[in-house]
């Protein structure tokens, strides 16, 4: 049993020592860690806190490249280094290329520009006239453990707001809404929404319908 399964049995309630309903082995623990699991994939994607480099062989002409990791699942760039020539590439998107040269895909020379197609196909313009090798940084999304002594990708700063998630969802598969919600605001907090997305965590957010007046005839 993890630390963070713990906190969570303690939350709700459960004997850590001699649990009755989420005994410690993989078919017990299986509904903690799969809401575990969903947390630290979601708090990976809102912050980006679980990252890798990698260094990749660029091909003489070859513009698309699949991102096959064998652990982790790729999530995206953040920064495209090409070691030998000692330049760092632009990101960039389909439709800025398109814009600036319809033809993008025949130019040939040394990639000035990257960019990144759905969940693993990663580009570069204009395609290599030779071999390079550009050293990538990624965010990464942790493969999802199994056992206890499985690693937990997980910063610590953040592992509260684990907790809170997998308790909050505890509660909603019961069908207590009341705590359900206070643990998701809870979650919310420890993860520093409020800070990554200030704007939109002050607006106030309500209901409102566009009535108008129409005549009474009698």
């Amino acid at each position: 049993m993890t630390e963070i399964e713990q906190h969570v049995l303690e939350m709700i309630g459960e004997n850590t020592a001699t649990p009755d309903v989420f005994t410690d082995d993989s078919t017990g623990m299986a509904p903690i860690r799969d809401s575990i699991n969903d947390a630290i994939e979601e708090i990976t994607m809102l912050t980006g806190s679980v990252t890798g480099t990698y260094q990749m062989l660029l091909r003489a002409g070859q513009t698309f490249y699949r991102m096959d990791f064998k652990r982790d699942r790729f999530a995206w760039v953040t920064d495209a280094w090409l070691v030998s020539i000692k330049r760092r590439l632009e990101q960039t998107d389909l439709i800025r290329l398109t814009n600036f040269n319809p033809r993008w895909m025949v130019n040939s020379g040394n990639p000035q520009a990257y960019g990144q197609i759905g969940p693993d196909i990663f580009y570069v313009w204009p395609k290599p006239a030779g071999e390079l090798v550009v050293e990538l940084k990624c965010v990464v999304i942790p493969k999802r453990y199994e056992e206890d002594y499985d690693r937990v990708k997980l910063r610590e700063i953040f592992q509260w707001a684990a907790v809170h998630f997998a308790v909050g969802e505890y509660y909603a598969s019961r069908g207590d809404a009341q705590q359900a919600t206070y643990h998701h605001n809870e979650y919310l907090k420890k993860l520093g929404i409020q800070t990554m997305y200030p704007s939109s965590y002050d607006r106030p957010w309500y209901y409102r319908t566009q009535k108008t007046e129409q005549a009474v005839t009698g």
